[in-house]
């Protein structure tokens, strides 16, 4: 999806904004990116993981350079340090158990017959409810749940979408958990849904990786989360049975996204789940630039990156993470030196999310639990995850196959609640840095559904406005092979100079950004 705006339109916007310092401009450039991209990169740092104890000296090393450049920490007792709690979950099979009633014949199984998803300890009861994709939303005509009371029961959902439901105008809470919550379920269960799955589920090596498998996530409301079961292919086979289906026909109808016709089971399920769970501490870096004018200072300026990585390997093999998200990191490091050269009229808040690799926690810690800055105050996020790499001339590896060149950037979500940014934001790339702006991945049906897949997320489902940068999916993604040397420096310095031009236009736009209503209802 190609957006475009009027020349007309854009030499109206032109006029009102701010032209950025070119001696700040120019600190963007591929020597500083380089210096910090080495060491945030470096075999020293282990790969940036959020709970391994080199993650906090990456830490200190970008809370040191803001503090260098002048901004003030916003943090715990006015530190650069915003510290949360995290749970790593995982089971414990000794004491976990299912018994189950299919048809009238009782079984009791073990772990290994069906998997824990690492959510809620305790013993849960009830009957057996088939909801199709779980997805309750009247507004939109379509409720897997119309005519069916699940209250108490254990609820059968499958991943997927159908025909019928555009993802784009689908709220949390009308789909997956929340849904099944809302409706007074006990908990959820997952099946196979191709034949292939269901054998690969019989090898002992797919029952030793659950085992090993550690889940994390925010150690606050856990309770309110659903207990979450995966059935084995025996148990499985049996419940789909009573639904006239196969594995292959339910992955069929899903793939297709055809309907599927909801229904009580004559089954039931007793479980009883216990985890091993570990309390782990660790942090978000935060800190702000205050603005040059008295009234407009009160507002921020957003920008953002991921600055953790992956886990070291069982081997020993280090994941870098140069580009995911080392480059983005750097990038905002660097724009951050070039605001502290020249401030503009708003402030500035520049925030390292931890624990985006593990389900963007520390953006949804910011936002849903303990804000820096209060949301209300931030006008926008401009969020750079993947910047680095270039698709060389001549590559046709399968997994490069979205990877932007060398003059192009994928801008994601600049549309979706401030049309307004999405202007400025095409009309600053124009004025300056004429990169391709590609927006294939901001369609909201493309299947990626990336919009949702970086920290930008958690501020746009409150209504800030945001615009996510990325080079594309490539080869060395989640490999120990996203190594510095295959950065392209030239590439990361203009874009990291479009989003440094970008965010002063808006720190010192003389009104707020004007916002789709019905956008920002939508992104909640």
């Amino acid at each position: 999806m190609l957006l475009t705006c009027t020349s007309l339109n854009l030499a109206a916007v032109d006029k009102k904004l701010a032209k950025p310092p070119a001696e700040s401009v120019a600190a963007i450039n591929p020597t500083e990116l380089r210096m910090h991209l080495e060491f945030l990169s470096s075999d020293q740092l282990g790969g940036r993981y959020t709970l391994s104890p080199n993650f906090g000296i990456a830490a200190e090393y970008l809370a040191t350079r803001l503090k260098a450049y002048g901004y003030k920490g916003a943090g715990d007792n006015g530190s650069y340090m915003q510290s949360f709690d995290v749970l790593t979950v995982k089971p414990d099979p000794a004491k976990t158990s299912l018994s189950m009633t299919i048809g009238g014949e009782n079984s009791d199984y073990t772990y290994g017959d069906f998997y824990n998803a690492g959510s809620r300890e305790g013993a849960f009861e009830g009957g057996i409810v088939f909801v199709g994709y779980g997805i309750s939303a009247p507004r939109l005509n379509h409720d897997d749940y119309a005519g069916l009371d699940v209250k108490g029961k254990w609820l059968i959902v499958v991943r997927g979408l159908p025909k019928d439901i555009d993802s784009s105008k689908l709220n949390d809470n009308e789909s997956g958990q929340e849904a099944a919550k809302a409706h007074g379920a006990i908990g959820t269960i997952s099946v196979p849904t191709s034949t292939q799955f269901a054998n690969m589920m019989k090898g002992d090596p797919y029952k030793q990786r659950n085992l090993n498998q550690e889940s994390v996530r925010l150690a606050y409301n856990n309770n309110d989360r659903l207990p979450a079961i995966t059935m084995g292919p025996a148990i499985a086979e049996k419940l789909l049975a009573q639904m006239d289906l196969t594995f292959d026909a339910l992955g069929a109808k899903i793939k297709n996204g055809e309907p599927l016709q909801s229904k009580l089971l004559n089954a039931s399920a007793k479980a009883k789940i216990a985890l091993n769970i570990i309390a782990v501490k660790t942090q978000n870096v935060v800190a702000t630039l205050e603005g040059t004018d008295p009234v407009l200072k009160d507002e921020y300026v957003t920008f953002s990156a991921h600055y953790d990585h992956l886990k070291t390997g069982k081997n020993g093999e280090i994941y870098h993470g140069a580009d995911d998200d080392g480059s983005g990191t750097t990038t905002v490091l660097t724009i951050a030196h070039a605001l502290s050269m020249q401030r503009p009229k708003r402030s500035v808040f520049i925030i390292f999310h931890a624990g985006e690799e593990l389900g963007l926690l520390g953006s949804q810690y910011n936002t849903d639990r303990a804000p820096a800055v209060p949301l209300e105050k931030l006008i926008v996020d401009l969020n750079i995850d993947m910047i680095g790499r270039s698709k060389p001339a001549g590559d046709t590896a399968e997994g490069d196959k979205q990877l932007t060149d060398k003059d192009t950037i994928y801008v994601i979500g600049a549309d979706r609640i401030s049309p307004e940014l999405n202007q400025i934001s095409e009309t600053t790339n124009s004025d300056f840095e004429k990169l391709k702006l590609d927006y294939l991945l901001n369609d909201p049906n493309h299947p990626e559904r990336i919009y949702y897949r970086s920290d930008h997320w958690n501020y746009a489902k409150h209504g800030v406005p945001i615009i996510f940068y990325f080079d594309g999916i490539h080869v060395d993604y989640h490999q120990p092979t996203d190594t510095v040397d295959k950065i392209d420096f030239d590439k990361m310095t203009r874009v990291g100079r479009l989003v440094y031009e970008t965010g002063w236009r808006l720190a010192n736009l003389d009104h707020p950004l004007k916002k789709n209503a019905a956008a920002v209802a939508a992104a909640k």
